[in-house]
């Protein structure tokens, strides 16, 4: 199984990312909440690419189609902090990500994980961050084969990631 990570650089890349949550995930699994009717209804489509386009468009994210075996799976994300690491380097940056149902429980989110935080230290990163619900089983299990540091506040787990230069060569060990 070859799990990677395409950077999704334009609508077009959109358009298939959406087309694999209408058949494969909910939009509450892919997206912040949305009122209306359960499931993928017209509006929740188009607020789905209403809300992925500023993400795909900004200079400070990098947003990836996860691929398995060059099937498009899921989205994982790599978005610049504003907040500065105690030398004033801006080397922090926040990520989330979601699968389809039948990508899940295979190994899939550890392994695009793993590709991200290397494409992380590529770009010169020094933390990622991110933040889950207790709950959610899976993403703490992913979170924490990437030696993540985490804390319970108000209800929420929230991760840091230590990576250096040398993260990508030593994951490849």
């Amino acid at each position: 199984m070859d799990v990677s990570l395409r950077e999704i650089e334009d609508e077009a890349g959109l358009w298939a990312l959406l087309a694999v949550a209408v058949a494969d995930a909910t939009p509450e699994e892919t997206m912040p909440p949305f009122e209306g009717p359960p499931g993928w209804t017209e509006e929740k489509q188009e607020f789905f690419l209403g809300f992925f386009l500023p993400v795909v468009a900004s200079d400070g994210t990098a947003a990836f189609a996860i691929t398995v075996d060059g099937e498009i799976a899921g989205f994982i994300r790599l978005k610049r902090m504003a907040q500065r690491d105690a030398d004033m380097t801006g080397g922090t940056a926040e990520t989330g990500m979601w699968l389809g149902r039948s990508f899940r429980g295979k190994g899939v989110g550890t392994a695009a994980f793993d590709a991200l935080l290397a494409e992380a230290a590529k770009r010169g990163y020094r933390r990622v961050v991110a933040d889950t619900m207790p709950q959610n089983v899976a993403a703490l299990g992913v979170l924490r084969h990437g030696r993540a540091r985490t804390r319970e506040e108000d209800g929420k787990i929230y991760a840091e990631i230590a990576i250096g230069p040398g993260y990508a060569a030593e994951l490849d060990k």
